[in-house]
């Protein structure tokens, strides 16, 4: 039989473990975004950043830039309006990986994804209006051609992106992607054989002229971690292979999207993020306001993990080299040795003043000049 004094002391312990768990709750919250919140504080982006290097483009193609990069050891690979070129890390043309057309083994000019299977050395191009997933050697050379088994309801769809993800192949969508009525996908894995795996999908049904186009913007963290969120909830997802979970929360304040927001012209007060990078010691993505005018906003916010600080950055302060007064907009990150980079892009007229950052030259006829990959190596502390 439980004495008096017993039932005390039981009750203060399970008082002290109820503290103690909610103390713990209390320690792994989110981190909250509140866009409203953050104010503007000048700061030296630079500090971010040890080095900034440039790979120049060869003359073997004429071309105004890039559309996404694929980073290998010793090359990288680049979607272009020319087809996936590659080239070695000096900038030097090296192979074409397919062509351009209508053939069984050819892509059509702009209705493909790349992806990249570095530790297999392959690159996959999904050809969306077929449903067909091409395979070629990191040389070019053709592999195979696999049809892609996806639900009858988003094969008509164009992904936004495609990244390789440990052993399946994960294709992202705009939240407004499917019929009016329907949640929207977010994501979905396929086997590298084409075998369809899973889905996620949204919470929220997707209504008519739904200003949800706005609403979904992702970028990679490193090789096996994607960033995806929908302005239209709270959560900011990591994905993985195989798992996806919350890493921080959206705020609520009037820069929030909603439902019944006007399409195609939300109101003034509305903001969306694109761009979000969470890299190991910061959180850095750019806010805009659908470039209305003129009362257009376009800046970036910056967040430090260390600090718990916020800080809101405007675009032309984006100067990670001091040589040049030119900002340099992160397009991706990536990680090369265990190290995190930037990835930017630039062209040959931006950089005359450092010669040897433009080694092939510049043709007389060109104003701009070939794109420049540049990569920005962050900090590591």
């Amino acid at each position: 039989m439980i004495e008096e004094t017993d039932m005390k002391l039981l009750f203060i312990f399970l008082l002290i473990g109820l503290f103690s768990c909610s103390d713990g709750y209390k320690n792994t919250e989110l981190l909250m975004i509140n866009l409203d919140e953050i104010s503007y504080e000048p700061m030296d982006i630079s500090a971010v950043a040890d080095s900034v290097i440039y790979i120049h483009f060869d003359n073997s193609f004429i071309l105004p830039g890039f559309v996404s990069l694929h980073w290998a050891d010793s090359c990288f690979f680049v979607n272009t309006r020319e087809g996936v070129l590659k080239y070695d890390t000096r900038g030097r043309f090296l192979c074409k990986i397919g062509d351009i057309g209508d053939g069984p083994k050819e892509y059509p000019r702009y209705s493909y994804r790349c992806i990249m299977d570095k530790s297999n050395e392959v690159i996959y191009i999904y050809v969306y209006s077929e449903q067909k997933l091409l395979s070629y050697s990191f040389t070019g050379k053709f592999i195979k051609s696999v049809q892609v088994e996806l639900p009858d309801d988003i094969k008509i769809y164009f992904p936004s992106f495609a990244y390789m993800q440990g052993d399946l192949i994960y294709f992202y969508y705009d939240n407004n992607m499917g019929k009016s009525g329907k949640r929207p996908y977010y994501w979905l894995s396929i086997k590298k054989d084409g075998t369809f795996v899973e889905s996620y999908k949204g919470y929220k049904e997707i209504v008519e002229k739904y200003a949800g186009v706005y609403g979904i913007f992702y970028a990679a963290m490193n090789d096996s971690t994607v960033v995806y969120y929908d302005l239209f909830e709270d959560s900011i997802y990591h994905v993985t292979p195989h798992r996806s979970y919350a890493a921080y929360l959206w705020g609520q304040g009037s820069f929030r999207l909603l439902e019944n927001d006007p399409f195609p012209t939300p109101p003034v007060e509305r903001r969306i993020c694109t761009h979000f990078f969470d890299t190991k010691n910061f959180l850095l993505f750019q806010v805009t306001n659908f470039n209305r005018q003129p009362d257009n906003v376009n800046f970036f916010v910056y967040y430090d993990k260390k600090n718990g600080e916020f800080a809101k950055i405007q675009k032309e302060d984006l100067l990670f080299d001091e040589r040049i007064n030119v900002p340099l907009f992160p397009r991706s990150l990536i990680q090369i040795d265990g190290r995190e980079y930037f990835i930017c892009q630039t062209n040959t007229a931006a950089l005359l003043s450092i010669p040897e950052a433009v080694p092939w030259g510049m043709d007389g006829d060109d104003l701009e000049g070939n794109p420049v990959l540049v990569l920005v190596r962050l900090k590591d502390e």
